[in-house]
Formats: structure tokens, sequence, C-alpha cells
């Protein structure tokens, strides 16, 4: 049987969510939770990787098991019992068994916290930028992602991906808590794209890149990209599911 839950993260500590030999990730440290408290191996499908830094607050997950548990609600907190403070899961229920956590997925949804000045409450998640931009600058070019782009430009090296064609349904910047928040939501995203899109905004912003961002994308020419942004600012806000099950 299939079971589908959501997970939050701080992942400050982590490779990234996906299982690796050289650094601890969310994906093993799950699998070892469900291990224990269910006394058998247990596999862990996400609904795609975060690079190592990123955070999470409604990853989308199923985990693969033998049969039906008894108690979902007690098995869920037993898991948390086990987790590490940084680490939890929620709102776990049984799934069709031709759900999959990644390819049922059709929007993903993420988020980049960045403040103008020192936030020590802040150092860990959001980019602190020393020389503020012009945020309406920002504004006014994040409108020109929406649409179905060709990405490849904003794609960092290091990936096996051959389509870089991405469908943006919202790209937003809003003012929150003190912070700046940049969002976007689309179907899918390829390798750094968030990264790489949001430190080009912030060029952009400064007056360093004199190109809107959608020549840049029509570019297709990653020498025309602004620097890739911390890791440590990125958020993966949610995951959307078909009926949001």
């Amino acid at each position: 049987m299939r079971y589908f839950f959501r997970v939050e993260y701080d992942g400050s500590l982590y490779g990234g969510w996906q299982k690796q030999h050289n650094a601890a990730s969310i994906q093993t440290h799950i699998e070892k939770a469900f291990t224990t408290v269910l006394r058998k191996k247990c596999a862990v499908t996400g609904a795609g990787r975060t690079d190592a830094g990123v955070h999470a607050r409604a990853q989308g997950a199923h985990v693969e098991l033998d049969g039906p548990v008894d108690h979902p609600a007690k098995c869920l907190t037993s898991v948390n019992a086990v987790l590490p403070a940084d680490i939890a899961i929620y709102g776990m229920k049984p799934v069709a068994d031709d759900f999959h956590a990644r390819f049922s997925a059709v929007r993903r949804k993420y988020r980049y916290y960045m403040a103008d000045r020192k936030s020590p409450l802040h150092r860990d998640k959001a980019w602190c930028l020393w020389h503020r931009p012009d945020w309406q600058r920002i504004r006014d070019n994040c409108a020109l992602l929406k649409g179905s782009h060709d990405f490849r430009a904003f794609c960092s090296t290091g990936t096996a991906t051959t389509n870089m064609r991405c469908t943006v349904y919202d790209a937003a910047l809003a003012s929150e808590d003190g912070l700046f928040v940049f969002s976007i939501e689309a179907d899918r995203f390829i390798y750094k794209m968030v990264r790489s899109l949001v430190g080009t905004l912030v060029d952009i912003g400064r007056g360093r890149i004199s190109e809107s961002i959608d020549a840049i994308i029509a570019s297709g020419d990653r020498k025309r990209v602004g620097e890739t942004a911390p890791a440590w600012g990125l958020v993966l806000d949610y995951v959307f599911y078909p009926g949001d099950l």
C-alpha cells in the first residue's frame, strides 16, 4: 500500500532531499524513521529533489508499505518522534496504487526570502542584500516570467535534463514581515532554475544587468544570467496534486 504525506524541514544541515553517500539527507532520515517504527524496511519517494541547504514547507512524498497501517495518525506521531527536530511529516493518508509523489504532481511553488538589512533572526532563512536593489524594477520583471518558456539559460550545469521548457503560472514579489519574498509557481522546474532566476532579478534590480528577464530567457545564453542566489533563502512552499488529494 502507498501512503501520502507532506514534509516540512529546515535543510540547513542536509545535503538535500535525495539519498547520498557523502552527506545526510532528508529522504534517508524519513526512511530510517518509518523502518524503526514499523520494524520493516520502508522506501520513501519525494515529489522532487531540493539542493543542499534548501528548505521545504509542504514537500509531497509517499511511502511504500507491505500492507495497511491500522492507525495512520498514531504511525505519523511515532515517525515524528523518531525524526530529528528539523524534519517533520504531516497529513498522512492512504492513496491509490498508481499515485506517485513525483509523477502525479501537477504544479510546484517556491518562495525565496530576501532581506535588505542585516537580520540575525533570518540569517539562515533569507539572503541579506547589502546593496539594495530597485524592488519595483524586480516586480516589473517578475510579470515577464509568466507563460511557457525554454529556461535553458537558467539551468545550471550538471543536469541530464534535455527538456528545458516550463510553464510559469504565477511569479511575483511581495513584502512580508520585513522581508521581500519572491514566489513562483510552475508545472516543473529545472536544476537550480529558481536560484538563478532570483540572482538575475536581483542583478537587474541593482543595474548590473540592463536587459529584461524575458530577453535573457529568449537568448538561451547562460552567460547573460546573473549570479546564483544562495540556497538558504529558498523554500519549496507547496506541491499540488489533482484535486489536492
